[in-house]
């Protein structure tokens, strides 16, 4: 704690000038008898007095930096009245602040007091934008190992005023003392009673303490306080008498107090307790507030990152064979696409609605935390099979439909789940754990929940080769486009194509679009291959036409998260302009689950494809949400059966029964339908009798290369 330096205020004039003042008083001090001891009073008040105005104020800033000194946070009112707008100083270090005042062994002893003790407190000289110096009273207080909150209090005046303080302590004492923001006293002791009483009582604090000075005068210290507060205050003054300085906080009515009390020492023995109080409520609830958010997520209230640290560390001590726990490991899946194409806002909400449900869902024996972003964690309490069930409650719970603003979402979560014993002893490795299976979660198809289990660290590594190598491909341009033929049906004429996108890696071979789609989607690269692909199709369409071939329409598959992209549609048409395609020999393929996420939006989108004269078709259908009442909404014209009802409809008389209705379905809203997956004479004749218009598959031809593609081409209209 700083001290005004008495020293520098109390030269031998200063003395001998007070001591003329206290002469004049004499009748009242019994000067011959009380001089050494009113001078030694009068010194030990003023450094008490000096000490405690370090939180004379209320008006206190605060910023929040971290352990290598960068802000992090900072109030409206510290940046505004350094110049500053709150971004240019958050991120930046500290150091921008420095005025030139201090040299660096302060900085040092600072950071040293702050190591040891938690806490430093001084005076701390900023510089203002503008190059103005700005003084402060500063406390700064170690909230966490990487976290430090600074708490400071504008003391200009008081630096300017200094010397019309000390003029003013040449005046009477009493009144300066009546003077002074905070609250002073000085407490005696009856030697036979043993009781201890009040000698003075001053400062501009009694007042909003309701404390009246001139009643306290010689009263015992009950006649202030009572109860906890007293016993409080008569143990530590016990300390004080017994030669010890205390430091304390305590509550008198509503306010909390921080007091400093110091012994008066004469021939030994202490004859005076001397203190200070200050008000120091405001400043707690601040401090309150603080903590709070460095251990709560300020979205959902939950606790956070650093609060699930803290936790697990106990959690980890405490656990044993008859109380393990798990920890499930939440990620909601493709979160980051409704923000982007909806904005943050809904995405808050969206994440505020799931914090919702998840608290409603839990047992009481479990603690949910936001971890960061889109990702949650539950510890929970019990055995592998109660945690089961709470995952299976959660995935439940988490992918009901939610409704904000006429938007209607489904969301899904994938979870990993690591089971203290088995999958790890340690806070770290039972995260670390948790986490893989998430991903592993993803990389199988999400909506799901996993335990963890050493194989997954193989697979792990590899997901983490394989992003790499996909980075590396789409900068190389190592893919390849294969295509599959469309046929009429009715004269098996070769009327469209598909364009599959293959990649043959140098090391590991040909690696199946089942392997490296869904971690394009979880990585966010999805959409730079998706841009690819569109491109190199209508390159190669026009290379053909260029070479003589007959146009013919080329189908791309678009995945769900390129077409929830609010500038999708925009893409399209930058890549027609560049290329020289012929926007109806394009067809866009779009999943069925696709759709009915945002799908109003999705609607504008494809009428933004379609007044373009690009194609639509709805791939895969019959496997998600078949909403057929959105075939009336959805501009397309082509339904697409999935392969899986197609090669079983010879086995599965109901497989059969449901092509039969997708097409009388697709008919009657206008649409052609496309069989996938015939690999047999008698499929393609089930769709012939049921009036199928287009079909795909290995019973014509495989997916191939455009060179193979133009040779097959070619037979057949030689044929």
């Amino acid at each position: 704690m700083t001290l005004y330096p008495i020293d520098n205020v109390l030269t031998d004039q200063k003395i001998n000038e007070l001591q003329g003042i206290i002469q004049r008083h004499a009748d009242v001090y019994n000067w011959p008898a009380l001089k050494e001891e009113v001078l030694a009073s009068l010194t030990e008040n003023l450094t008490i007095y000096s000490t405690l105005r370090d939180l004379m104020s209320e008006a206190f800033e605060m910023m929040m930096f971290d352990q290598d000194g960068y802000i992090v946070h900072i109030d409206d009112r510290f940046s505004s009245q350094l110049g500053y707008e709150k971004e240019e100083l958050i991120y930046r270090h500290y150091r921008l602040l420095h005025a030139g005042v201090h040299d660096e062994t302060f900085y040092e002893q600072m950071w040293k007091t702050l190591s040891h003790y938690n806490m430093w407190e001084g005076d701390i000289c900023s510089k203002a934008k503008e190059g103005t110096m700005i003084w402060h009273r500063t406390k700064l207080v170690r909230m966490t190992d990487s976290l430090f909150v600074s708490f400071r209090i504008d003391i200009n005046d008081v630096k300017n005023e200094e010397s019309r303080v000390i003029e003013a302590l040449n005046d009477d004492y009493a009144k300066v003392l009546q003077q002074l923001m905070n609250l002073v006293f000085r407490v005696q002791k009856n030697k036979q009673t043993g009781e201890y009483y009040f000698v003075l009582i001053e400062g501009k604090l009694s007042k909003k303490l309701n404390i009246n000075s001139e009643t306290i005068y010689n009263q015992s210290l009950d006649s202030l306080v009572e109860g906890e507060e007293l016993a409080c205050l008569i143990s530590e003054i016990d300390k004080v008498f017994s030669g010890e300085e205390v430091v304390f906080k305590h509550r008198h009515g509503a306010h909390l107090l921080y007091s400093l009390v110091s012994p008066i020492v004469e021939n030994g023995e202490v004859i005076e307790a001397v203190g200070s109080s200050v008000d120091i409520t405001s400043l707690e609830e601040a401090e309150q507030r603080v903590k709070h958010l460095a251990f709560f997520d300020s979205l959902t209230d939950l606790p956070n990152r650093t609060k699930l640290r803290e936790d697990l560390k106990i959690g980890v001590e405490k656990a044993n064979d008859t109380q393990p726990f798990a920890i499930l490991y939440c990620d909601i899946d493709r979160l980051k696409y409704i923000n982007d194409t909806l904005g943050e806002y809904i995405g808050d909400q969206v994440i505020q609605v799931i914090a919702k449900r998840l608290k409603e869902t839990l047992p009481t024996n479990s603690q949910l935390y936001r971890f960061g972003g889109d990702e949650f964690v539950v510890v929970i309490n019990g055995s592998k099979a109660h945690a089961d069930r709470v995952s299976e409650a959660m995935l439940n719970k988490i992918k009901q439909p939610i409704n904000i603003h006429g938007n209607e979402f489904f969301v899904t979560c994938s979870i990993g789940i690591s089971f203290y014993g088995e999958d790890g002893v340690d806070a770290e490795g039972l995260m670390n754990h948790a986490s893989i299976a998430v991903h592993y979660c993803k990389m199988t198809g999400r909506n799901n929940r996993l335990f963890y289990s050493p194989k997954m660290n193989n697979m792990y590594n590899d997901i983490l080769f394989m992003e790499g190598e996909l980075r590396k491909a789409l900068y190389n341009d190592e893919f390849e486009l294969f295509y599959q033929p469309q046929l009429d049906v009715a004269t098996g004429e070769v009327t469209g194509l598909e364009a599959l996108i293959r990649w043959p890696h140098k090391e590991k071979g040909n690696i199946p679009p089942s392997d490296f789609i869904p971690l394009a989607e979880e990585t966010g690269l999805i959409v730079q291959l998706g841009e690819w692909v569109i491109k190199k199709a209508c390159r190669q369409h026009v290379e053909w036409v260029d070479k003589g071939h007959n146009p013919i329409k080329i189908a791309v598959n678009v995945s769900a998260v390129e077409l929830q992209r609010y500038d999708f549609a925009d893409k399209v048409a930058t890549i027609i302009e560049e290329t020289n395609m012929n926007p109806t020999y394009l067809e866009i393929e779009i999943t069925e689950n696709s759709v009915m996420q945002n799908t109003e939006d999705c609607i504008q989108t494809m009428k933004a494809l379609q007044k373009m004269g690009v194609s639509l078709s709805i791939d895969d259908f019959g496997t998600g949400y078949s909403s057929f009442g959105y075939l009336r909404k959805f501009p397309i014209n082509y339904l697409k059966i999935d392969q899986s009802f197609v090669k079983n409809a010879l086995e599965e008389s109901s497989s059969a029964e449901i092509i039969k209705a997708m097409i009388q379905l697709a008919h009657t809203f206008g649409l052609k339908v496309v069989a996938e997956g015939v690999e047999e004479q008698p499929i393609l004749d089930l769709l012939q009798q049921q009036q199928c218009d287009y079909y795909q598959g290995y019973f014509f031809s495989k997916p191939i290369p455009s060179n193979d593609l133009e040779k097959l081409l070619y037979n057949q209209r030689a044929v």
